[in-house]
């Protein structure tokens, strides 16, 4: 099907999905870029009437003229294809609790961020990440982005009371905390864990640091009041790395 108008139901849909509301109402979400969507398995693509790429292997194709593609695209130099996908739905009881390595992540709000952790944690060959009520969107665009197609390697967990998680997690629990007694590398990361990273204004709410089995600290001898929490994280998941290779 070729589209020429922007008031085409298929781009006002795409459009609407650039909003949260109605990602969470639709359950799709916006992949672009052809090395990305390759990732995943979408439900339809759009392509720009110039995109050169294999198209054949996708199960639905729309073809639009090279303005309404731009005029929808979210990126400065559209790579000419988007996807809309499916959000995955995962339930915690399939976290298996006898060896897990999980990021428990507390209002994480900045979308790069969230994205640069789940890239990270894929990497680092978690299990999962687990997202609190309040963290920023995992499907939203430039998160997609930042996860370099790490999304759709690993399952992520939206909207999850922590405290009724930890409650029942059976993990051992690291929290990064200015409070932190103990340095990170005198802690055991080995075993069943979960690393927890707290929100980059506000850190770990009270709630969820007083549920944590051991506040560590990350040594920082420059004059850093503070760290940002992507950074944070990969210092703490790689260095449960190293303890269990």
């Amino acid at each position: 099907m070729y589209i020429e108008s922007s008031q085409n139901k298929i781009i006002k849909e795409i459009n609407s999905l650039k909003q949260k509301k109605y990602r969470d109402r639709t359950g799709l979400f916006i992949v672009e870029g052809e090395r990305l969507i390759s990732e995943c398995e979408p439900e339809y693509v759009l392509a720009r009437e110039d995109f050169d790429g294999e198209l054949g292997r996708y199960k639905k194709v729309y073809t639009t003229t090279n303005a309404v593609f731009d005029k929808i695209s979210d990126t400065v130099t559209p790579q000419g294809i988007l996807g809309v996908c499916k959000i995955p739905e995962y339930d915690l009881k399939d976290i298996n609790k006898e060896k897990s390595f999980i990021i428990i992540l507390d209002r994480v709000a900045d979308p790069g961020n969230l994205g640069t952790i789940i890239r990270t944690a894929d990497a680092a060959g978690a299990d999962a990440v687990i997202l609190s009520e309040g963290c920023a969107d995992p499907y939203n665009l430039k998160t997609i982005r930042s996860t370099m197609g790490s999304i759709f390697h690993l399952p992520v967990y939206r909207n999850v009371a922590l405290c009724d998680f930890l409650k029942n997690s059976g993990l051992k629990t690291f929290a990064a905390h200015l409070k932190g007694e103990k340095s990170l590398y005198e802690t055991d990361m080995t075993g069943s864990i979960g690393i927890i990273i707290g929100n980059e204004a506000n850190g770990i709410s009270g709630e969820v640091s007083d549920m944590a089995e051991e506040l560590v600290k990350i040594p920082m001898p420059g004059k850093a009041e503070s760290m940002n929490a992507a950074v944070a994280a990969g210092i703490m998941i790689y260095e449960a790395v190293r303890q269990r290779i």
